[in-house]
């Protein structure tokens, strides 16, 4: 892959109306350019993209494909860093078309179009061609895609070309015209009369007259390579096969001192790229194939391929094995293929390796091992890796088939076999390497998970020196950091490294981090995990699966999975993934109110696999507040166990629930919310909310309510609609007691649902907009509205203030409003003002039904933030906070959302001169430069004294002196 562009040929001949032709590229989302080899392709969207740099239109950002770039993952960083360069980091890498699309929204309003050449390297089908569908059907309005090849795999272009959006230039436009052909012949000293044959075909007239006019074009070829010297040949093989090299790397291939300039001076096709590097057309490759002996070529490409290893570009050092079939190349190939990506083996590019293996060597130890690791990837149950590995094994005792072998054998948590590879281990030979040593204690800390010993585990795999090997296997070697530090509960620090190590990876590594805070009792992701896909291989899938069910029974929205989204634990022949299989199954159950069914559940697994078992037991406690309320016999052996961090913050919520359920709340009462809302499906944590809302205690079934919304207010519908049960599982003596106590219970239940429904409000079913920046508006469902009771000024004084400091008191709001009233008068005012203002707000709730938006509280007046409340001068604030943490991490993404939000911020944000905001007459203006290209200015009034603007509006009181400053955030003021 290269960035940089070819410099102009020697003698170039500028074909302008291609360039014009190109120029449309800035008026149409998708350009095709689709031509065989040596139609000049590469020559005319050079020379558009130099046309540009004298008259800009937009930014060009140029990548050239390589066999690499069918990985979605590949082509995806590649077409980021290319993006980089014009300013900062764009995105994530490795995080697919939509971090791509982001990175190009980021650069609005500037027009950017995406330049691929080659992209015949991009197969149809292939995850690369998918990604670069996915951006087709994603491009924002100020991108553009140019695609350019000998073919171009499919692409959702129908839409763009109905619409007229899709610009094509062929075979038949890239041919000389005769006028060229004179041009050309002219500038070369040629007679095109000799090249009439060749009907245009720009390479081929180019190679006729550097031949000489005595050379039919036929023999074009053999007459450019007969004038070099051998020693010339070599330098052009080499470059040939290398594609784009420096002089180092040709004279590495060559084996000899080079000057690769002059071989340039001399044959047509060759040029240098701007950053100093050569590049040689691949037709040489075709021609020079055909013109040197078998071995000189095999040598060359094998030197060429040592340097395409080094360079890490394997897959087209597998492209040159290829071509000279040469499989022993190809088998030590796979090797390193293997061994240098281990759990993040580029399938597609190792599938294509082995259907080119001819049938006489496939089973040569190399292409077994290839095999395996294929087969693990698409499934890691499959009984025919183990026999390969095996047979690989005793051809090669190579670190890479130990390595596959212990991946396979972890994924299954097979410790018969992990205790086999850990004996192997000490059968390598030879001074250990990076890799080596990173093997031996991933050997040795596997070993000791799976013997349910995850302290020595973490111990072993901390000594890894994972800096000094590739990025592929310093991955896998850190994810099982990440799984070791959870199954220790230490999951706050399993965030922590999956942030720092996983961050940039693919969307599923991305989420490792939010689903370690989920189960260490932070909520902070919410949104990122409701609803997230899982992804990754069949193993990830799996996993996390079982993890997203979790959380989803405790969101509320266990009806969206099926009711076994990971299988039957019954089906699974060990107990680790037997446990995320019951886990997934009985917290859906619970979410569905089928308790009986998920504690039927677990009996089953629990006389299958006996708590005894260490390694299942602390697989276990990854869902531990489950299998405390539900396993009863779990609960002697936790409660006298050391637990880790976040296991003990589980276990203190299933208490809280165990002895609620008793009619004891004093450990409820002490725990943070969010430890319900993390630890219990939602049934549990609204029954935990709705026993010490029965007390007395709203503040859970508040915070529920605000966090989750409408859910929440079915559950507590369902509680209070729940027949009396006649049984409730206590650890209790005598039938009599047991019935009795259930029916206290669930009435008690019942009493505590009921009142928070008549204190709760549920969420409304239209969204309301309110915007202060500008003119004062309210919108539902995003269209204006005209609300009479806006005309009031003290109901415009009021939202103002709440939308600028949502929780006031109800002395702040008699102070800001009715200075010169006694409480009694301003009391009476400002329930009047509320009733206004929360037929503002929402007008479609029930008179004497509490509000949803705006909360009296006692004391306090609030406006809650919520998903059904949307607020400009908020949107406004979370986009600067955003801005600040994308420049902190260097990425685009707090821009992009910039950019898009403050578009619609007040009736269009972007850099305008600020009119009055009615309620207070504050004003901004001026216009210059700031995180999106606005800045404010203020007037002569920073400190108010009696007055604000000549309203008349702030006199008297403690509020006579209002501090106003103008932060990054916006508007706000501060009592003194």
């Amino acid at each position: 892959m290269t960035t940089i562009l070819p410099r102009p040929l020697d003698v170039e001949l500028p074909r302008l109306r291609l360039v014009q032709r190109l120029a449309r590229r800035w008026e149409c989302p998708v350009t095709v350019v689709e031509a065989g080899a040596g139609f000049g392709k590469t020559t005319m969207l050079v020379q558009a993209v130099r046309a540009n740099l004298l008259e800009p239109r937009g930014v060009d950002v140029w990548v050239t494909c390589s066999p690499a770039h069918e990985s979605a993952s590949e082509l995806a960083g590649a077409l980021l860093d290319a993006l980089a360069v014009l300013g900062g980091r764009c995105g994530r890498r490795g995080g697919g078309a939509r971090a791509v699309v982001d990175a190009l929204v980021g650069m609005a309003p500037l027009d950017v179009c995406l330049v691929l050449d080659d992209v015949h390297e991009v197969p149809s089908g292939s995850p690369g061609a998918v990604l670069l569908g996915e951006l087709v059907r994603g491009l924002p309005a100020t991108a553009h895609l140019v695609v350019c090849g000998r073919w171009v795999p499919e692409l959702p272009l129908a839409r763009w070309e109905a619409a007229g959006g899709v610009v094509r230039v062929g075979a038949e436009e890239l041919l000389f015209t005769d006028g060229e052909l004179r041009a050309l012949g002219r500038r070369l000293g040629g007679d095109p009369a000799l090249v009439g044959a060749l009907r245009g075909w720009p390479a081929l007239v180019r190679l006729a007259f550097a031949a000489g006019p005595g050379a039919p074009w036929r023999y074009a070829w053999e007459e450019v390579l007969g004038r070099l010297e051998p020693g010339e040949r070599r330098v052009l093989a080499a470059l040939a096969a290398l594609h784009t090299a420096t002089e180092d790397e040709v004279a590495e291939v060559v084996g000899e001192g080079v000057e690769v300039a002059g071989v340039v001076g001399r044959v047509p096709l060759v040029g240098v790229l701007e950053d100093g590097r050569y590049r040689a057309h691949e037709l040489w490759a075709e021609a020079l194939a055909r013109n040197t002996p078998v071995e000189e070529a095999r040598e060359l490409h094998r030197r060429a391929a040592a340097v395409l290893v080094a360079r890490g570009d394997l897959a087209r050092a597998g492209v040159l094995a290829r071509r000279g079939g040469d499989w022993e190349l190809l088998a030590g190939l796979s090797v390193e293929l293997v061994n240098t990506t281990l759990s993040a083996l580029p399938a597609v590019v190792a599938e294509r390796w082995l259907g080119w293996v001819p049938d006489r060597v496939r089973e040569e130890p190399a292409f077994l091992l290839l095999r395996a690791a294929v087969l693990h990837a698409a499934d890691f149950t499959d009984v025919r890796i183990d026999p390969l590995l095996d047979r690989a094994w005793e051809g090669l005792r190579h670190t890479a088939v130990l390595g596959q072998a212990v991946i396979t054998a972890h994924s299954r948590a097979d410790l018969v076999r992990l205790s086999e590879l850990a004996r192997r281990g000490s059968e390598l030979s030879g001074a250990p390497t990076p890799i080596a040593l990173v093997l031996r204690h991933s050997v040795a800390a596997t070993v000791a998970e799976v013997g349910g010993d995850p302290e020595a585990a973490l111990a072993e795999i901390e000594r890894a020196p994972v800096v000094d090997v590739p990025s592929p296997v310093r991955l896998a070697t850190v994810r099982f950091h990440y799984h070791c530090l959870n199954m220790c509960g230490r999951a706050g620090e399993a965030a922590e490294l999956a942030d720092r190590a996983l961050g940039e990876g693919e969307e599923h590594l991305r989420l490792n981090g939010p689903i370690a805070r989920w189960f260490d009792g932070d909520p902070t992701d919410l949104a990122r995990l409701r609803g997230a896909p899982v992804g990754g291989t069949a193993r990830d899938s799996f996993v996390s699966a079982a993890f997203q069910a979790v959380v989803a029974a405790c969101c509320g929205d266990a009806a969206d999975w099926c009711a076994l989204p990971c299988g039957d634990p019954a089906d699974h022949d060990n107990p680790r993934d037997a446990v995320l299989a019951l886990a997934a199954r009985c917290a859906l159950a619970v979410g569905r109110g089928e308790e009986a069914v998920a504690r039927r559940a677990f009996a089953e697994h629990l006389a299958r696999w006996p708590v005894t078992d260490r390694f299942h037991e602390r697989h276990l406690r990854r869902f531990l507040a489950l299998g405390y309320v539900l396993g009863e016999p779990l609960r002697e052996v936790w409660d006298g166990a050391e637990l880790g961090p976040s296991h003990g913050k589980a276990r203190a919520a299933a208490r809280a629930l165990v002895a609620a359920r008793t009619g004891d709340l004093r450990a409820a009462a002490g725990l943070p919310v969010e430890y319900f809302l993390c630890f219990l499906p939602l049934p549990w944590s609204v029954e935990v909310a709705s026993r010490l809302a029965a007390g007395g205690d709203l503040g859970v079934g508040r915070w529920l309510a605000d966090t989750l919304g409408a859910v929440v207010h079915r559950e507590l519908r369902s509680v209070v609609h729940r027949e009396l049960r006649s049984e409730v599982h206590l650890e209790s003596r005598g039938v009599v007691h047991r019935e009795s106590r259930g029916v206290v219970a669930d009435r008690v239940a019942r009493e505590g649902a009921g009142r928070l429904l008549a204190v709760v409000p549920a969420p409304p079913v239209v969204r309301t907009g309110v915007e202060v920046l500008g003119a004062l508006r309210v919108t539902r469902d995003g269209e204006v509205v005209e609300a009479p009771e806006l005309r009031r000024l003290r109901v415009r004084q009021l939202l103002g203030a709440l939308v600028l400091r949502p929780v006031l008191t109800r002395e702040q709001v008699f102070a800001l409003c009715w200075p010169d009233l006694d409480v009694g008068d301003a009391a009476r005012n400002l329930r009047v003002t509320l009733t206004y203002l929360r037929r503002v707000l929402e007008p479609d709730r029930a008179r004497g039904a509490a509000g949803f938006h705006l909360r009296a509280e006692g004391d306090t007046l609030r406006l809650v933030r919520s998903p059904w409340l949307e607020v400009d001068l908020w949107a406004f604030e979370a986009v600067e906070e955003q801005v600040r943490a994308a420049r902190a991490a260097g990425t685009w993404t707090g821009r992009r959302t910039c950019w898009r939000r403050r578009c619609s911020c007040g009736g269009g944000i972007r850099c305008r001169t600020w009119g009055v905001w009615r309620s207070w007459g504050w004003r901004r203006t001026g216009c210059g430069g700031s995180t999106c290209g606005t800045c404010w200015g203020w007037g002569s009034c920073a400190w108010c004294r009696g007055s604000l603007c000549g309203r008349g509006t702030w006199r008297g009181g403690r509020w006579s002196r209002i501090l106003l400053r103008l932060g990054r955030t916006g508007w706000c003021w501060l009592p003194r």
